[in-house]
């Protein structure tokens, strides 16, 4: 996956980490990765048949087969010891809430056997890292008899302090940011609600999932007066800049793996305003957490922002690269 989406960014830094030798004990000797096709049939023959039977076959060399996301689980080797990676698992038991569809709840016929070959892949491993304490709790529930272990999301906490210049595309008054797609469960509809005829500017960054979404979501903000420039997808410095200069960043979702935005902005100094639902509630500061549909608590919320930097960057510190190295070491070495 694109380094630039949520997943293949914490792909590419559980390799970076191992392969800079940073869980003591531990070295990466080979990665495995394949081309997604546009070919249906390619795109299946891969993920279910040449992928797979690859992965097993290096797999018989190492001591430990690390699969970095829950969707590839059909990977996971019949032999040996492997770990997977659950970012979250509401892409395999859909459900829907206030309304919004969480996950797919009508598969294809292909997908429901592609969701069989996860599952089964899911139960045959030695060990589910788990990004969360919720996802921790529903993959005991949901998969009783396999071990797992809490290791939440990384970041630098140093890149984030960098000095960088306020974005020119930034307005007078208030800047707030919201990061992601969207998808139906980051509703987009919502902050634009909530920003509705407030005197401020609401930034949206992030690769559009398509041209059709993004000119609905402008025309909804137009006719609900509230002033949103789209911005689209950024750099990570780009990124890093507007969090560190924005007023705060508001992430009302209701159904996240993790939620990296929240804490990026805490690790930038900058308040994050977070809906009170799994698993991105368990990164803010309590009064940072507000229900999920109250509008006035959100707009009340925006009206007293304060200066909290040395707060949120303390809590941000819970998520360091340190941290997670140990909590990396912890859950490999609970397997042998």
């Amino acid at each position: 996956m694109s380094p630039f989406s949520g997943l293949g960014s914490t792909h590419q830094q559980l390799v970076d980490r191992l392969s800079n030798g940073l869980v003591k004990g531990y070295k990466i000797q080979q990665i495995h990765e394949y081309k997604i096709s546009k070919n249906p049939i390619t795109r299946v023959w891969r993920r279910w048949f040449s992928a797979p039977n690859k992965v097993s076959s290096i797999a018989a060399n190492y001591d430990l087969t690390h699969i970095t996301d829950q969707e590839q689980s059909g990977l996971c080797p019949k032999v040996g010891t492997s770990v997977i990676t659950v970012h979250d698992l509401f892409h395999l038991f859909p459900f829907e809430k206030n309304g919004v569809e969480i996950g797919n709840s009508n598969p294809s016929f292909i997908r429901k056997r592609d969701l069989n070959k996860i599952l089964s892949g899911i139960r045959r491993s030695n060990l589910l890292i788990c990004v969360s304490k919720y996802t921790q709790k529903e993959c005991e529930m949901r998969f009783p008899g396999v071990k797992t272990a809490y290791v939440p999301h990384a970041i630098d906490l140093d890149a984030y302090s960098i000095k960088t210049e306020k974005p020119e595309w930034f307005n007078k008054g208030k800047n707030l940011l919201i990061i992601g797609s969207e998808e139906d469960r980051k509703r987009l509809n919502f902050a634009i609600d909530i920003c509705a005829e407030m005197d401020l500017t609401l930034h949206k960054i992030g690769a559009e999932s398509s041209d059709d979404s993004k000119d609905k979501l402008i025309k909804y903000a137009e006719v609900k007066n509230c002033n949103l420039n789209w911005v689209g997808q950024l750099e990570q410095s780009e990124i890093i800049a507007a969090l560190q200069h924005a007023d705060a960043l508001i992430f009302p979702s209701i159904a996240e793996g993790f939620g990296l935005p929240p804490l990026e902005a805490y690790a930038s100094g900058t308040v994050a305003l977070v809906a009170d639902a799994p698993a991105h509630n368990e990164i803010p500061l309590e009064h940072h957490i507000l229900p999920p549909y109250d509008i006035d608590k959100w707009r009340t919320a925006i009206l007293n922002l304060q200066d909290e930097s040395e707060k949120v960057r303390e809590r941000a510190t819970e998520f360091s690269v340190e941290k997670w190295s140990e909590r990396m070491k912890s859950a490999y070495d609970s397997i042998f």
